[in-house]
């Protein structure tokens, strides 16, 4: 007969008290906005794909 695993013992401590743990959404951290036009930009791209201005890359 197999063993049944338990969900880990964190995670039914934060169950119990009420507490979760925040989602990081790694989707929505990946695009900015253009600040010319407002569009969403992927945070590696050079142009923005809609309007064509240079998308400078800002550390920190």
């Amino acid at each position: 007969m197999g063993r049944h695993r338990l969900p880990s013992e964190s995670r039914v401590l934060g169950v119990l008290t009420g507490r979760r743990r925040r989602r990081d959404d790694l989707f929505d951290r990946s695009f900015r906005e253009c600040h010319d036009c407002g569009a969403d930009v992927y945070v590696l791209a050079e142009d923005c794909k809609d309007c064509g201005a240079p998308v400078v890359q800002l550390v920190g």
